[in-house]
């Protein structure tokens, strides 16, 4: 599978100026990484004649590799490289590395990949990562002291190894600088379309996301999608997680520090920090995401009025919820619903 077939619509090779973007993979990369973002430069090149710009610079997408041939994605199709990335010293406009590693170790397994990678950013226009790609990128030294996305699940284990790095896992995409990076997975055809924007304007970029049936610019952020009470790898000792699973279980009780203390039998004081340090969130950020995790769940499986879920989970009334929902997931509770409610018979 290569990311761009011959089409009709593109014109003849030889009247076409392009922007070459290498897309670096390597074997348990994700396929959509790949495709989602190669398809919108695709059909944005596909629109260009249609609004009288067949002179504009096209996109060249390639895939690249340690070696060219197969590549083998998580989920068992192959991508085809057409190019060794060793092949590669300059000459490329954007260089694009896709996700699959969710770790420091995996993303360190190729000494030489990170090298070129690090030779190859002062050479490119544009450097961007897609999903867990943002760990590459890290290993290679290229985001300390940058404002990135990831996955939102594997945000917190970059911010961990990485604490010069502002890990942002609300966001779908990020800029700082030359540097681009994107959420999990299908948030690269969000930050696609930006780069088409960027590139050739609005109204191109609009039409390839009509050719996709994706929104041009996503309502919300990635919070919105993220699994309820993700809380990383953090495994807190016996008695706080007992605390915690009475939280989750009793939204509307008091969750305030002083409640809680007594509740342990300690002071204040010495159990928000004992809390903090087993959990690495405050009392209050756990209690306001327990309350916001549960209020998603009525949205999602009942038609229970908003109104009784902001009283039935903690929050008191309708405003507090409201405010709540935007700014731990950028989207009223109204439109999350809207989103996400269950279609499936009760």
């Amino acid at each position: 599978m290569t990311p761009q077939a011959e089409n009709p619509l593109r014109p003849a090779p030889e009247i076409m100026r392009s922007r070459r973007i290498g897309f670096l993979t390597y074997p348990k990369c994700d396929i959509l990484d790949v495709c989602g973002p190669s398809d919108a430069f695709f059909f944005a090149d596909t629109f260009l004649p249609r609004f009288g710009r067949p002179t504009e610079s096209r996109y060249d997408c390639q895939v690249l590799a340690t070696t060219p041939g197969p590549v083998r994605t998580l989920c068992g199709l192959e991508l085809v490289a057409t190019r060794s990335y060793r092949d590669i010293n300059d000459g490329l406009d954007t260089l694009i590395v896709v996700g699959g590693v969710v770790s420091v170790e995996q993303a360190c397994q190729d000494p030489s990949l990170l090298e070129w990678v690090r030779s190859m950013a002062p050479k490119v226009r544009r450097l961007v990562s897609i999903c867990t790609g943002a760990y590459i990128l890290a290993a290679a030294g290229l985001l300390n002291h940058r404002r990135v996305t990831t996955h939102w699940m594997f945000a917190e284990g970059l911010a961990a190894a990485y604490p010069s790095i502002e890990v942002d896992s609300s966001l779908l995409f990020a800029r700082d600088g030359n540097i681009y990076s994107s959420g999990g997975i299908t948030a690269g055809i969000d930050l696609a379309l930006a780069l088409i924007e960027e590139d050739l304007g609005r109204e191109i970029a609009l039409a390839a996301a009509r050719m996709l049936v994706v929104f041009p610019r996503r309502p919300g952020g990635q919070s919105q999608f993220s699994a309820h009470m993700h809380w990383g790898e953090i495994k807190p000792r016996p008695d706080i997680s007992e605390l915690q699973a009475w939280m989750l279980g009793n939204p509307k009780a008091d969750l305030s520090v002083p409640a809680l203390a007594d509740r342990m039998a300690m002071s204040p004081r010495n159990f928000s920090r004992l809390f903090r340090s087993e959990t690495g969130k405050t009392p209050a950020q756990f209690a306001e995401r327990a309350r916001a995790d549960a209020a998603r769940l009525e949205l999602e499986q009942t038609l229970t009025p908003v109104e009784t879920i902001a009283e039935k989970c903690g929050f008191g009334n309708t405003e507090r919820m409201r405010r709540t929902f935007q700014r731990l997931f950028n989207v009223s509770p109204h439109d999350y619903r809207a989103r996400f409610k269950s279609t499936l018979p009760a």
